[in-house]
């Protein structure tokens, strides 16, 4: 008899476990680890969040009357080897983040740097891009100058544009295209 209690004790722990694992995103499928399907606020479409008065990094053509800079051809590249559409969300640099937790877009490309803060609230990629030699071509002077790609905490999209986009465009040198074509020098990290 009592070997049966422990048994079911031991069944009980075991469930629990399992349940609350479940509940805090463990042993999700293959969805975080990057490498799965990729879940979007609109489906296929990539929706990224750029502030577009920001110099060399972000702002609007004069003649086509669309995004351009770095922060825009970088999210169209990310957006390409996802095999998503993009669609670009201009807002101030104030809210990039906040606007997130809105769900107005599903990620933030420009100038945010990455702190304890902003690690804390939200998911990150790597440091890909240091603007710290660029100063004088943004339109504010960045605190943080090492750049990552901003999602909501948790969010598997994260490792997939680290994963399948900008790891792949750090190596095979079209994001420091990019960066030479805006910025007049490469500010990728290469890793």
């Amino acid at each position: 008899m009592k070997k049966n209690k422990i048994r079911r004790m031991v069944c009980a722990l075991a469930a629990a476990v399992l349940t609350a694992a479940a509940l805090t995103g463990c042993g999700t499928p293959k969805d975080c680890e990057g490498e799965g399907k990729i879940t979007t606020i609109e489906k296929g479409v990539l929706k990224v969040g750029i502030n577009l008065k920001d110099g060399s990094m972000g702002y609007v053509d004069e003649n086509t009357a669309k995004p351009a800079g770095f922060a825009p051809d970088t999210a169209a590249k990310v957006a390409e080897k996802l095999g998503l559409s993009l669609e670009i969300i201009d807002t101030t640099e104030e809210n990039l983040l906040n606007s997130l937790d809105a769900d107005l877009y599903d990620c933030v490309i420009s100038t945010v740097g990455i702190t304890e803060w902003n690690k804390e609230h939200y998911s990150a990629t790597k440091a890909y891009a240091d603007v710290s030699s660029v100063q004088d071509k943004l339109g504010e002077k960045a605190e943080y100058t090492k750049l990552a790609v901003f999602g909501k905490k948790g969010s598997c999209l994260i490792p997939a544009i680290q994963n399948q986009a900008l790891s792949p465009l750090i190596k095979d040198g079209t994001l420091s295209e990019i960066s030479k074509k805006y910025l007049e020098k490469d500010i990728i990290i290469k890793k």
